[in-house]
């Protein structure tokens, strides 16, 4: 009788730069002779990689480790991401947890797991399968690693504690693996790490920075579009805004850049190293740069010391028409970090008014971003996630959500679509 087949399943929380880690981990059990489990299937091994990054997030982790549990409770379940850094023993002490793997251990997971389950691994790994990213499960973009750590220490944030230094990957293991994306079809790859804007590497051939890796993707590799994730605004200098102008439509019309308040002041105690005109400025060159450029922020309500003058002058900003949608974060306490500290806390109660606030804001400006798409036609990538009504999803070039034909089915080809309507919440239009 045929060996069963061995199925992993591999759940991601947080980041684009875990999902990332986490196919990079799949990749490295494949050679073992696993396959991936959907949604619906028991699976022999969960991998969870966690989050840490709210105190939502840690729960969430907590309520993930529980349903794969119940999902098949003879599995085993290994724990691994920032969650595990910041509270190890806690996540351990979880009855269903056979193993955790820190942050510092992800790349050697192909090595630990193994060791530990030797009943599940009892053949040798096949050599001639790749433990590259070369796919990327139930997607149709792709994202990619360029570094790991962050050393800007800002008061409110845990992730220098749980990842550690900034370290960053040579341009050529870079390259090979866009290549490889690039052959198994994908269009888009999205360049992540916890502080993108700081890359730069020294090995053959030397990058000095974002903008020298950006130009060689460009000329190293056949990709149709690159995206850059969310950069901070201080990162984002002339040269690179130059590129950006000239990259003739290969770097994507998006970009986010975490604001996080728009009262200097705040920002000054946040650890933030730019002011309320830089933002702006930074804003303002990129959307003159390249017409149509959508900005994204991430804005933090009820950090201690927060005045109604300090969230007002968030609020005048983020209303202004330089930013697009925002990812709006009430302020929690993170254990170790020096605004847990800070005595001026503010009222629950004012923290989630406030969030409220910007909440309708960034429905209204995201709102006004999809009409002034009408009669533009936009380059988008079907999602893979089938729509009750028959229909997909897909993503423009400039980040906003289309609503694709009923023909369209779910690759990573780039369709044309000119758009003709604007909803709330995504638009629509017609194939070319």
């Amino acid at each position: 009788m045929a060996n069963k087949t061995k199925k992993i399943s591999v759940q991601t929380l947080g980041c684009r730069l875990n999902q990332y880690e986490s196919e990079k981990i799949a990749a490295q059990l494949y050679p073992y002779g696993f396959e991936r489990a959907n949604q619906k299937e028991a699976a022999d091994i969960y991998i969870i990689n966690t989050c840490t990054v709210t105190h939502k997030a840690d729960a969430d982790c907590r309520a993930m480790i529980r349903r794969a549990s119940r999902q098949n409770p003879n599995s085993k379940i290994v724990v691994t991401g920032c969650y595990v850094d910041n509270d190890p023993a806690l996540v351990e002490g979880m009855e269903a947890v056979d193993l955790i793997v820190n942050n510092a251990q992800k790349d050697d997971i192909a090595t630990i797991v193994p060791a530990k389950f030797p009943d599940l691994f009892t053949e040798e790994p096949d050599k001639s399968c790749s433990t590259m990213v070369t796919d990327f499960f139930d997607h149709n973009r792709a994202w990619l690693k360029i570094s790991d750590g962050c050393n800007q220490w800002c008061s409110f944030c845990i992730i220098p504690t749980v990842r550690g230094r900034i370290k960053n990957r040579a341009a050529t293991d870079i390259i090979d693996e866009i290549n490889m994306l690039v052959e198994n079809g994908y269009n888009e790859v999205v360049l992540t790490a916890v502080h993108i804007g700081h890359y730069k590497n020294n090995q053959e051939p030397r990058m000095k920075n974002l903008t020298s890796l950006c130009k060689h993707i460009m000329a190293e590799t056949d990709l149709y579009r690159l995206r850059v994730s969310s950069i901070e605004p201080q990162t984002v200098r002339d040269d690179f805004i130059e590129m950006y102008a000239d990259s003739n439509g290969r770097i994507c019309r998006h970009m986010h850049l975490p604001l996080q308040a728009g009262s200097s002041q705040i920002l000054k105690k946040m650890l933030r190293p730019y002011d309320q005109k830089r933002y702006i400025n930074r804003v303002e060159l990129l959307k003159k740069a390249v017409p149509n450029t959508i900005i994204g922020a991430d804005v933090i309500v009820g950090f201690p010391g927060e005045t109604d003058e300090d969230f007002m002058r968030t609020a005048k900003l983020v209303e202004s028409g330089l930013i697009d949608y925002l990812h709006v974060f009430s302020y929690s306490d993170r254990e170790g970090t020096p605004a847990s500290q800070m005595s001026d806390k503010i009222d629950p109660r004012i923290i989630k008014e406030r969030n409220a606030y910007l909440t309708r804001i960034s429905n209204k400006i995201k709102e006004n971003a999809l009409k002034r798409q009408i009669g533009q036609t936009l380059d988008v990538i079907s999602e893979h996630k089938l729509q009750p009504d028959g229909h997909y999803f897909g993503v423009s070039d400039n980040y906003l959500k289309v609503k694709l034909p009923n023909s369209i089915t779910p690759d990573k080809s780039v369709y044309k679509v000119k758009i003709t309507t604007s909803h709330s919440d995504y638009i629509e239009g017609d194939l070319i």
